[in-house]
């Protein structure tokens, strides 16, 4: 089994222009469709490359998929603190630094929900990914409390409740009770968040 810190360790080394093109591909494919029941002999057939070329990226199909979400997650971090960065004031900073999980959760399917919660490495990794995402939200909620651009609420607190109703709008469950896809619940729980708990 891959250990988060060896997935880290393979992220430091850029893969090559061919390799980037290839965990695109599979991106795209085990968003839409999960990884579970997909073989890496089907892979290679719909990516039109060789097995030899998806065993490069890692020795196993799960720790393929393992590298192909882990890239994935940081890349969303990254591209929320870049638009945090940009933005011309901290609560505008809040609503960049999560538009780009409302992006992605519009391409994620039930199947690769239901993979996710199903192999716990994968979980784990996503567990850290939302943990990493909180402590950054809390940052920037401070600095709104801190310009009075939000009351006083404790960003501890704030961070916590967002975070359990992520848990919650990610059970099957939850989106077939509701009707919502995981998209749409994920924009309705942020617009709630940004403007009905926290505006003053």
């Amino acid at each position: 089994m891959i250990s988060i810190d060896a997935l880290d360790a393979s992220e430091r080394e850029p893969p090559t222009a061919r390799q980037a093109q290839v965990l695109d591909a599979l991106e795209a494919l085990f968003l839409a469709e999960g990884f579970r029941t997909v073989t890496v002999e089907e892979l290679a057939r719909r990516l039109r490359c060789s097995r030899r070329t998806l065993y490069l990226l890692a020795p196993t199909k799960e720790e393929i998929f393992m590298r192909v979400l882990d890239r994935f997650l940081a890349r969303l971090r990254r591209k929320g603190w870049e638009g945090a960065k940009a933005a011309a004031t901290p609560d505008a900073a809040i609503g960049h630094y999560l538009l780009p999980a409302i992006e992605a959760a519009s391409k994620i399917s039930a199947t690769m929900i239901g993979d996710l919660d199903a192999h716990p490495p994968a979980k784990d990794i996503w567990v850290r990914h939302s943990r990493e995402r909180m402590e950054g939200l809390r940052s920037l909620v401070d600095e709104c409390v801190r310009q009075e651009i939000f009351r006083g609420v404790d960003s501890y607190l704030v961070a916590e409740v967002l975070w359990a109703g992520l848990r919650r709008v990610l059970e099957p469950e939850f989106l077939a009770a509701s009707g919502l896809s995981l998209g749409e619940a994920v924009a309705e729980l942020y617009a709630l968040f940004l403007d009905g708990l926290l505006r003053s």
